[in-house]
């Protein structure tokens, strides 16, 4: 019987620098052979496949796994992290986080809207009540 397969495990198996395609179908049945759910997990692929993935993820991206979001829930979330850093790294300030992303305060102010998080957009002068 053959499982189904998670995308995850479907793209760590193509990803996976392969010798020959002979040593890529054996680790893809043995993947079928010791998964216990329906579907073949990451988990279940042979412990060099594993271990390669646990080596590749140590860079920028290190804890990060794909799910299975989309391209457009991917680069919301990747937006709105880094726009509360760099609103948050400036006070709040709409103008100063977008000099900092190298956009405009117009960009900045739109996104921080769309995503629910508060911008300043003036310092209050010393003189103001």
């Amino acid at each position: 019987m053959e499982r189904s397969w998670s995308e995850a495990a479907l793209a760590a198996l193509d990803a996976y620098p392969w010798s020959d395609p002979v040593a890529k179908a054996k680790a893809r049945e043995e993947a079928e052979l010791v998964s216990f759910g329906e579907r073949v997990e990451v988990g279940d692929l042979p412990l060099a496949v594993r271990r390669w993935l646990r080596e590749r993820s140590k860079g920028p991206l290190s804890g990060w796994i794909w799910r299975g979001e989309s391209w457009k829930e991917l680069t919301e979330g990747f937006e709105k992290v880094i726009l509360e850093q760099a609103l948050s790294a400036h006070g709040g300030f709409a103008t100063k986080a977008a000099r900092a992303l190298k956009t405009t305060p117009r960009v900045v102010s739109y996104k921080a809207r769309k995503y629910g998080l508060a911008v300043r957009t003036r310092e209050p002068r010393p003189d103001a009540p």
